[in-house]
């Protein structure tokens, strides 16, 4: 089953430099590694929900089937990535992720209601919506699901970024796609970021940078299942969209090690930490 996830990838930036590219000053040494683990909690928007292959509040000759009603719909992440990165210009930088990803999607189905619509006789009509009435009555009336499944994740993006008299600035951008094995499937995901630092200290055996800035992400979601207590199948998908604030610390340790930490805050709260290799 395809999922994808969105994925955060923060690349180290601006410390001292290595090469020169024209007069540019390389930033850091061209080539890293590192790896990183982030854990993300996002709130969810329902696209399309099916029962049985039946579209949930689309309408069915002679039937309303507004019979279940999904929401509070959340997922939660925890995602461990190994990235290796190259530094192509001076303030262009390419990368390439892949790792694992464990997703557990929550939300309440709550009871709706089925009913047909009118056949102008009175006691078929009576008749009908007793049957509707006895067909909801058998739908949990709120129910919190959750749903768990594993992954793998590859993907990749670039970062393209510049300091001034020690304020630098960034802009990103990540693309990721998984490969599920459970019935949480993200399909796509998308990160763009940007950021706004200074250089607070730096010598020959150590720089730190804190910063602010915002991601947007959008993310498709697909969960499917049977709903509990029932023989019932259901697919519901999720799109998650947003644009949330970051705050973080870059940290240089001798020119050769890196650790970032990043929290992002909002309807997507997101926490990252970058342990990374320069060479």
């Amino acid at each position: 089953m395809k999922k994808v996830t969105g994925l955060l990838a923060i690349l180290p930036q601006l410390v001292l430099a290595q090469e020169y590219w024209n007069g540019i000053p390389y930033p850091l040494n061209r080539w890293g590694v590192s790896v990183m683990g982030v854990n993300q909690t996002e709130k969810g928007n329902l696209k399309s929900a099916s029962v049985e292959g039946i579209k949930l509040h689309e309408k069915i000759p002679n039937l309303n089937a507004y019979f279940l009603n999904p929401h509070d719909m959340e997922v939660d992440a925890k995602v461990q990535i190994v990235k290796v990165d190259y530094f192509l210009l001076p303030f262009l930088n390419i990368y390439g992720i892949g790792g694992k990803l464990e997703a557990e999607a929550k939300f309440n189905l709550g009871r709706g209601n089925l009913n047909f619509n009118s056949t102008g006789k009175d006691w078929n009509d009576k008749l009908l919506g007793a049957i509707g009435n006895e067909i909801s009555k058998t739908m949990p009336e709120n129910l919190r699901i959750k749903q768990k499944s594993e992954g793998k994740l590859l993907g990749g993006g670039a970062l393209i970024a510049g300091e001034y008299k020690r304020v630098f600035s960034s802009l990103q951008y990540t693309y990721t796609r998984i490969e599920m094995d459970g019935d949480v499937a993200a399909k796509s995901a998308e990160v763009a970021s940007g950021r706004v630092g200074y250089v607070v200290y730096r010598d020959s055996n150590l720089s730190m940078t804190p910063y602010l800035g915002a991601s947007y992400q959008k993310t498709d979601s697909e969960i499917s299942g049977v709903i509990p207590s029932t023989t019932l199948n259901y697919k519901f998908e999720m799109e998650l969209e947003d644009l949330t604030p970051a705050a973080g610390v870059f940290t240089v340790i001798k020119n050769d090690f890196t650790v970032l930490l990043e929290y992002s805050f909002g309807d997507r709260k997101t926490l990252a930490l970058d342990l990374g290799y320069r060479f």
